[in-house]
């Protein structure tokens, strides 16, 4: 059934996390009202069909455009970002949390994260408000 659903024109990988990922971060920074710009590293996955089928962006993504890491400083310094964020939480998973970092960490996790290891989320999930 995963197979069929991934041949579909314009369907998103049912494993790939990044058009979700996409998503929740234009709604995080567009979260005052106005619509943002996007810088993201070149890739397939965010076709403009993928986007327009994603409809929960609703007026809120005002651009997207794609660089090569090798020649955008920004884009480099997010991939190193990201680099650091995964190996942080591979570490955790493997139960080499290092509670610092992990606090480091935790202000950047989306609570609509899929996490499968309790142990783990509980280190580095979102602090609960109480």
């Amino acid at each position: 059934m995963r197979d069929e659903l991934d041949r579909l024109p314009g369907a998103v990988p049912s494993l790939d996390p990044l058009v979700p990922s996409f998503a929740h971060t234009v709604e995080h920074w567009s979260d005052g009202g106005r619509p943002v710009r996007v810088l993201h590293d070149e890739q397939r996955i965010l076709t403009p069909e993928r986007l327009a089928a994603l409809g929960t962006l609703n007026g809120r993504l005002a651009g997207l455009r794609f660089a090569d890491s090798i020649v955008e400083p920004r884009v480099q310094v997010a991939d190193f970002l990201a680099g650091v964020a995964r190996r942080i939480a591979e570490d955790a998973l493997a139960g080499a949390l290092d509670p610092e970092l992990a606090g480091l960490l935790r202000p950047y996790v989306d609570p609509r994260s899929v996490w499968a290891d309790e142990a783990s989320w509980a280190a580095l999930g979102p602090t609960r408000v109480r």
